[in-house]
């Protein structure tokens, strides 16, 4: 069983966020410290699969888990999420951060001798080249976070240790935005003339972390030792080994079998059902901002008829692809809108009704006979062919991309569509997706956080980096920039009940439930918090073993 309304919406006013801008941060100079029962030890090898290989190291052009498990203990960011609560942000490279009175001016104040792993310095160079990385990828290179850092127009640095970012409007979320568990610093001399080559860090990992890259053989291990000259608290680990397991009950067998500590992705309940019955193994799911939805790519026929996204949309039983696809990949939430399931944001029963296909969420008591007939009327109307065509590429390695394509296609067969599962490997996937070399696609989409601009700016805006479906609409842009830039709590809110209702009659992305993911480790191992966010907290730097 899963709780429905396990999702929590962080609460945050722009009063709240600019206190911990001016005076939290600058109490707190260290690493966050977490509760600890008891006194850790130092030492060891911390031995861990995530389950697969990381496509390349370049975390500002990767959309995989696979790579951020891999690359968060060895980067640093500006801010940080405090490992032991969701809700706040902790100095990272930035020891302190103000924001100027009318909210369009955020200056950031780096610590002083803080040493990248090849020995050079980091400076406010390194982090404005990092941030334009992000928002203004060079040729070659993309970005599916650029979305996040859209709103800034300027990254300056004043002297080697001040950083100053102009916004085009006041943004409540900026601090959270900038401190995305991706949104790493990297060494400019570096990182440049590798970008020039349009190449990019995808080799190579030279960050300011707690932890450095030290082997790297693709299908056999991913090996990190302490970094004796971190800025932060020293980690109380030696080592981190990574194995890229790809199999779920494999991996399981791993950790029953003592072969690994711990793994942070399972999806599979029935996985996680075996390992809740190991003594010496403790076993979590936590839902995360992780939605699936069903991407058409708008640049290619005929998906760019709304009404061709819209019969898809009337075809898909949610509730039975709830119940199918979630006890496989974790997919066992759903929510009213676009907003995290519980979200404050939510919309009503009768709202979600509207739109084609809604009606089948669970408990809303659609008719999906009748759905699908008005599906097919509307493919007819837009000149679409019965037994058409089409291919939908799946990552493989993960149930929720491959399981779920898997059910869709079965489900578009209902209305007379020809629809086949291309699966491919991790990289081969991305490298379609980000080319817009597809017709359509079921995505997992991971964010991070839970703010209105986390989910929204990054999953629902055109110039937002998960546009995989290309779409173009200028509404729903402006739509965003306004709830985003709105400081009274009341007024933003409904500000994004409209964003929702406007985004949903676009039928652009085809929602179909949201995502908890799994974790399992030796009860040796300590001081690690698992976070609603997947991402965050995977420094591995609080993480000890009582062995």
């Amino acid at each position: 069983m899963y709780p429905r309304d396990a999702f929590k919406t962080r609460a945050v006013t722009r009063r709240t966020m600019l206190a911990t801008g001016a005076s939290a941060l600058a109490l707190s100079l260290s690493a966050p410290s977490m509760a600890l029962a008891q006194t850790p030890k130092r030492g060891g090898t911390l031995r861990i699969s995530n389950g697969g290989d990381p496509p390349d190291f370049d975390l500002h052009q990767s959309a995989t888990y696979l790579t951020q498990f891999v690359g968060a203990p060895c980067y640093s960011t500006l801010l940080r999420i405090d490992p032991s609560d969701y809700n706040k942000l902790v100095p990272d490279l930035a020891e302190k951060y103000d924001v100027s009175a009318d909210g369009k001016t955020v200056t950031f104040k780096l610590r002083s001798g803080v040493l990248f792993h090849n020995g050079m310095t980091l400076t406010a160079e390194d982090v404005v080249y990092s941030l334009d990385r992000i928002r203004k990828p060079p040729a070659g290179l993309v970005s599916p976070r650029k979305g996040l850092l859209g709103n800034i127009t300027n990254v300056k640095a004043v002297g080697d240790l001040t950083v100053v970012i102009t916004l085009a409007q006041a943004q409540l979320d900026f601090p959270f935005l900038v401190s995305n568990p991706y949104n790493v610093i990297l060494c400019k001399k570096v990182a440049e003339p590798l970008d020039a080559q349009g190449q990019g860090m995808k080799r190579q990992i030279v960050g300011t972390g707690p932890f450095k890259l030290t082997q790297a053989v693709d299908g056999q291990i991913y090996e990190m030792e302490r970094f004796d000259k971190y800025f932060g608290k020293a980690a109380y680990l030696d080592k981190l080994q990574f194995f890229p397991i790809k199999g779920e009950i494999e991996r399981s067998a791993a950790l029953q079998g003592k072969r690994i500590d711990a793994c942070f992705f399972f999806p599979n309940e029935s996985v996680l059902s075996t390992l809740r019955k190991v003594p010496d193994i403790t076993e979590l799911r936590r839902p995360t901002p992780t939605f699936i939805n069903l991407i058409p790519n708008v640049k290619m026929k005929p998906f760019d008829d709304p009404r061709v996204r819209e019969a898809i949309s009337l075809a898909i039983d949610r509730d039975a692809f709830i119940k199918t696809v979630g006890p496989l990949a974790g997919a066992a939430f759903h929510s009213k809108g676009l907003m995290l399931p519980g979200s404050p944001y939510s919309l009503s029963d009768t709202e979600v009704k509207q739109f084609g296909g809604y009606d089948t969420l669970p408990g809303m008591g659609g008719n999906v006979a009748a759905n699908r007939q008005k599906a097919m009327t509307l493919l007819e109307q837009a000149g679409v062919p019965k037994g058409f065509k089409v291919v939908m590429i799946a990552r493989g390695d993960v149930p929720a991309f491959r399981d779920s394509s898997i059910n869709i296609a079965a489900q578009l067969k209902t209305i007379g569509l020809d629809a086949s599962v291309d699966i491919r490997d991790a990289g081969a996937f991305y490298a379609a997706e980000n080319k817009g070399d597809f017709q359509l696609i079921a995505h997992s989409v991971a964010l991070s956080g839970s703010l209105p601009d986390q989910i929204l700016g990054e999953g629902y805006t055109s110039f937002g980096g998960r546009n995989y479906g290309q779409w173009k609409d200028d509404s729903i842009d402006d739509r965003f920039r306004a709830q985003s830039a709105e400081p009274d709590p009341d007024k933003r809110k409904k500000l994004i009940h409209d964003f929702q209702i406007a985004f949903l009659k676009t039928y652009f992305q085809i929602n179909l439930a949201w995502v908890g993911y799994g974790a399992a480790h030796s009860k040796s191992v300590k001081g690690w918090n698992a976070m609603p966010d997947l991402y965050a907290n995977m420094q591995m730097d609080t993480v000890w073993l009582d062995s």
